[in-house]
């Protein structure tokens, strides 16, 4: 907390663009496949991701690897000037820079965004899976049709069971992506050796972060909700979904961020510096 306070701009700076385009890609796809749900193929759909479509995961993850390696580059101190950049060390590409804005494609925003997407869609699937078990255990035991006090209960165990669960994976998907990124190399057991008597501490935090960010971001969110749609009011799709990920994108700026500072911190404490994550890249 002290090293985001203390760097709060720059690190905004290195973060929003990427957060920005998440927001704007996941925006589109909800439009595209959710403005008429009749419309959209059942085997893209699930209910456990947001949007309802496991597209979203690959959507984001680049995006939220970008932002990882922006963070973690510049708590060890890499050269980061806000440029627009494919690769860096390419010098025909800098004419391409613009003030507070980082953009990167390579080889390690490719490899970490495979770990989020498939630690993401691990989760949603696993969340989509339990969720028709659920009903199909309501079917065998109940009659129908089913009220919402019969699913209410077990809807809302199964929610703060999910929420426990996903926030661990994702705490770990974190540090093994940030430690990735930090040495160059995809070493979990390392990883989880290296914190060991920290384990517990190291969960712990990640927990705080994500309890915090998600408290502030839905609260605000069901407030705007309540203050600029009447009540009497059936508000379209598009104003909805404009709402939703608007009012999340600085939140999830600030979860990530967060997050990786966190990793970076712990990484910093325990594990090797970075030497291939912060090395520029040849030029061809």
């Amino acid at each position: 907390m002290g090293y985001c306070r203390v760097n709060a701009w720059p690190l905004f700076v290195a973060a929003w663009f990427p957060c920005f385009l998440t927001t704007l890609c996941l925006t589109v796809l909800a439009l595209v496949l959710f403005a008429d749900p009749e419309q959209a193929p059942t085997w893209l759909q699930s209910r456990g991701f947001d949007p309802r479509t496991w597209l979203s995961a690959i959507v984001a993850a680049p995006f939220s690897a970008m932002v990882f390696a922006f963070v973690l580059d510049r708590m060890a101190n890499a050269p980061e000037h806000g440029r627009v950049v494919v690769r860096r060390g390419i010098e025909s590409v800098k004419h391409l820079a613009i003030p507070g804005m980082r953009f990167e494609l390579g080889q390690r925003i490719f490899l970490a965004a495979l770990l989020f997407a498939a630690s993401q869609l691990l989760c949603g699937f696993a969340v989509a899976g339990e969720h028709r078990l659920l009903v199909a255990g309501l079917l065998a035991i109940r009659d129908l049709p089913l009220s919402p006090e019969d699913v209410a209960p077990w809807a809302a165990a199964t929610g703060v069971f999910n929420l426990f669960a996903g926030g661990f994976v994702l705490a770990w998907t974190y540090l093994f992506v940030g430690d990735f990124l930090w040495t160059g190399s995809f070493d979990p057991i390392g990883c989880w050796r290296a914190l060991k008597g920290n384990l517990l501490r190291f969960v712990a935090i990640m927990f705080i972060v994500l309890a915090i960010v998600a408290i502030l971001k839905y609260g605000l969110i069901l407030a705007a909700g309540l203050i600029l749609i009447p009540a009497d009011a059936e508000p379209s799709f598009l104003t909805l979904m404009l709402m939703h990920f608007a009012l999340a994108w600085p939140f999830n700026v600030l979860h990530l961020v967060l997050s990786a500072a966190t990793a970076g911190t712990i990484l910093g404490a325990f594990r090797p510096p970075a030497i291939a994550s912060t090395r520029p890249a040849a030029a061809p």
